[in-house]
């Protein structure tokens, strides 16, 4: 372990030891921190980054000897952080680490400016899962930025390879190899990105008062428009042509103003007595030299978009179906809560279509994505401008049924029907018990259940309390979370 006041320099023959630039006052190297349970390999990815032309370690200062840091220059890349190795974060386990260990590994993540969480391709574990818990508790994706790495990933991985990633809700995930350093380059482009990203949540809190006088605001108002609408999907789905055809629609362009990041354009549009604001997300700007990379700013691009909107639809190419891009997408849109649908695009290029083409091409994509199961879709030709003013009129559907509110008292007497209903068929040993439930937000649709046993609530019991609900409330699109609490320990 590295003692604080140490300098170490890490042997390598690509290790080129420079001086790094001292910070001047008040100026904070930030830190980025690998964490995971215990040999998922956090140690070797620790190296393999250090070993890297123009590294230079050095001990963090005010570290604890059970977290090993070193500092990462790199002047022609523009990278400069502190990076730390945490010890292996066993939670379902604590008593396997000493309490001192604990205490300098949550601090250390608090500490933190990015996050490396790190999964074993091979295997995992309930510690995973406890420790993914903890962390979206804790840090939320706009407080501290976390990136998902699949380590051993040796050999390429596809979307099959990924699928149980999805499932516990990686909207992206890295696949890795320590040894090999596999995709060490791209994560290292991860990082830099979001620390470059970091800083402009602090500037706009630093405005001053005299430069607050001189900011005009945007002659855009909530009220003007009843939902934010952005289009998101996979590089090439025909984004930019749907939007040419939308805005074909509108009668009247009321104006067109700059956005609140610089990478938008927002666009009011107007279709009889009701407005909408369509967010345009701008290109990629940077010219990425490889597919990953033009993946990863794809994918950046498309979660700005997100978080903006109010309402999303997910393109999808008929052609080219529902890939591993599209999943992360669709999980994405699950873990932001937002209400969207999906339109098929180019389908008036498939040959041969019958009446039994659409629901065939239903049914395998539930197949392959069974949180589809409650999504509206609707197949559309932008080019053609096939079946766009039905997707509009479903887009204004799902907006108004994203703001359902339902009483306390309806939801209890419902719940407890349903559980009735199901009787023991999802619990064959203890049954589970709703004692009270309440509404806490619309869009998602999120109830808070406070019941006698949380554990006693399978995951199947779950996922037919949320089809209940949909059905009963003309939910479909809308995300449905079920939170569980219960005094007992």
């Amino acid at each position: 372990m590295v003692k604080a006041g140490k300098k170490e320099i890490i042997e390598s023959e690509e290790v080129v030891p420079i001086k790094a630039p001292r910070k001047g006052p008040g100026e904070k190297i930030p830190i980025v921190s690998i964490v995971g349970r215990q040999n998922v390999g956090k140690s070797t990815l620790f190296n393999s980054l250090l070993k890297k032309k123009l590294a230079i370690t050095e001990d963090y200062p005010g570290v604890t000897r059970d977290v090993l840091s070193a500092r990462i220059y790199q002047e022609e890349k523009g990278l400069d952080f502190y990076l730390c190795d945490t010890p292996g974060l066993d939670i379902e386990n604590p008593d396997s680490l000493s309490q001192t260990i604990l205490e300098a590994a949550y601090r250390q993540l608090n500490e933190s400016d990015v996050i490396i969480f790190l999964l074993d391709k091979n295997l995992i574990t309930a510690a995973d899962h406890t420790l993914l818990d903890y962390l979206r508790k804790e840090y939320g994706p706009a407080d501290k930025p976390i990136i998902y790495c699949v380590n051993k990933a040796d050999k390429e991985l596809d979307e099959f390879d990924l699928e149980e990633y999805y499932r516990m809700g990686l909207a992206e995930v890295l696949p890795i190899s320590a040894i090999g350093r596999k995709n060490l380059g791209l994560l290292l482009e991860k990082i830099k990105f979001f620390l470059s990203n970091k800083p402009s949540k602090v500037w706009i809190e630093k405005i001053s008062a005299s430069k607050k006088k001189d900011l005009q605001p945007l002659p855009l108002a909530e009220e003007d428009y009843e939902f934010r609408l952005a289009i998101v999907g996979k590089p090439n789905s025909g984004k930019s042509s749907l939007l040419n055809a939308i805005c074909g629609y509108e009668r009247a362009v009321v104006s067109e103003v700059a956005g609140t990041t610089r990478d938008s354009v927002d666009t009011l549009l107007e279709f009889g007595d009701r407005r909408l604001l369509l967010t345009d997300t701008a290109g990629i700007r940077r010219h990425s030299k490889t597919a990953e990379a033009l993946e990863f700013y794809s994918y950046q691009r498309t979660l700005k978009a997100i978080e903006s909107s109010d309402l999303v639809i997910h393109l999808l190419d008929a052609k080219k179906g529902f890939g591993d891009f599209d999943k992360k997408i669709t999980s994405l849109l699950q873990e932001k809560g937002k209400p969207f649908l999906i339109a098929v695009n180019k389908w008036d290029s498939i040959e041969d279509k019958t009446d039994k083409t659409f629901k065939e091409y239903k049914e395998k994509l539930y197949s392959r994505f069974p949180l589809l199961n409650e999504v509206p879709i609707i197949t559309i030709s932008a080019t053609e401008r096939l079946r766009v003013q039905k997707l509009i009129d479903l887009s204004f559907d799902l907006a108004t049924r994203s703001h359902r509110k339902v009483s306390t008292s309806e939801l209890n007497k419902n719940l407890k029907n349903w559980m009735s209903q199901a009787g023991r068929s999802f619990s064959a040993h203890q049954p589970p018990k709703m004692l009270y439930c309440t509404q806490v937000s619309t869009s998602p649709f999120h109830l808070i259940l406070f019941v006698n046993h949380v554990e006693y609530f399978k995951s199947n019991l779950v996922s037919f309390l949320k089809k209940k609900l949909t059905e009963a409330y003309g939910l479909q699109g809308i995300p449905v979370r079920l939170e569980f609490r219960s005094d007992r320990k």
